[in-house]
């Protein structure tokens, strides 16, 4: 008798567990999440990499002018037209020659003014990775952690660039013998060419190697683990360097402490929530990996000057 009592209470703690998981998750997923195959439909023979041109991109997919994150890369052109383009909460403007890259889980829209076109590729971590040339720094998860949101493309690279797109367009239409590994070196063309095109990049030829890996490496791990692990320390451990030598070479990279960066990244994570779930603050604050709601909001506040009700609320006006 007392092992049927428990095995009820078992079944019914379970079935109470799954049925609010999943009303979890259907809160969680309002926002919708791309990936290279289904972003778009009718596009069979995609899967871990697309080329469109801009112009027909939003009109045969206006659900794509919404907010929305995907799971991969994307690089975009724009030649000339107008408008803007929102992304993780900053708005950049539509303009001729004007290169955007967008990162994974980022939260994007669009809202075009006028006529636009250029050229917009889509392409996963591992289609980036099809070829490693030897070289640490041009692997996806290191290249990517130094490009801008975007680059004006100065009139000088233009023809540059665009042969670099339309190379990339023929080489995709072919589908054939070694196109994707021409691709794929393309791509890397395009990320080292606009890494190196902006001013902010801290990865440069001159600046020693393994200080720019540590830092990538730091960066990446954030992205990882920053729910679970919120102190330099536990980076460092993972990292096999000291707390302040990590510090240092984070400052010396970024302008600011590890610290600061693994904060940002709970923040960006807790506005992409608060902004496009119905998630409540507690699942929020769980979700990031705090188990006490009010030191969430403590530590949101402390970031933002704005408690996350504030924050949501603002947001709906």
């Amino acid at each position: 008798m007392t092992v049927l009592k428990y095995t009820i209470i078992y079944f019914m703690v379970y079935f109470i567990f799954v049925v609010y998981f999943k009303s979890l998750m259907e809160d969680f997923d309002t926002l919708i999440k791309y990936t290279v195959k289904n972003i778009k439909e009718h596009d069979a023979d995609v899967v871990d990499f697309a080329f469109y041109r801009f112009a027909n991109f939003l009109k045969d997919a206006p659900h794509l002018s919404e907010p929305h994150r995907h799971d991969f890369y994307a690089l975009i052109y724009t030649i000339n037209g107008n408008g803007s383009h929102s992304i993780d909460f900053e708005d950049y403007q539509i303009a001729p020659n004007r290169l955007f890259f967008i990162n994974y889980d980022q939260i994007h829209s669009w809202n075009i003014a006028s006529h636009v076109e250029g050229y917009i590729l889509l392409f996963s971590k591992s289609f980036y990775n099809l070829i490693f040339t030897g070289n640490d720094l041009v692997q996806s998860d290191t290249a990517v952690e130094s490009l801008p949101v975007y680059i004006d493309i100065p009139e000088r690279e233009k023809n540059f660039w665009l042969n670099i797109f339309e190379n990339i367009k023929l080489e995709f239409q072919k589908k054939n013998g070694y196109s994707r590994e021409v691709i794929c070196l393309l791509l890397k063309t395009c990320v080292l060419k606009m890494s190196s095109a902006s001013e902010n990049s801290k990865f440069e030829a001159s600046v020693s190697d393994h200080k720019g890996l540590l830092v990538s490496e730091f960066r990446t791990l954030v992205n990882l683990h920053f729910r679970e692990k919120k102190m330099p320390k536990e980076y460092a451990a993972q990292l096999s360097v000291t707390p302040n030598y990590l510090n240092a070479v984070v400052k010396e990279y970024l302008g600011k402490p590890a610290g600061n960066v693994i904060k940002n990244r709970i923040v960006l994570e807790a506005k992409r929530l608060l902004s496009h779930t119905k998630l409540s603050v507690r699942q929020i604050s769980l979700e990031l990996g705090f188990s006490d709601n009010s030191h969430f909001g403590k530590y949101f506040k402390n970031s933002t000057g704005q408690t996350p009700e504030t924050f949501r609320k603002n947001l709906q006006h």
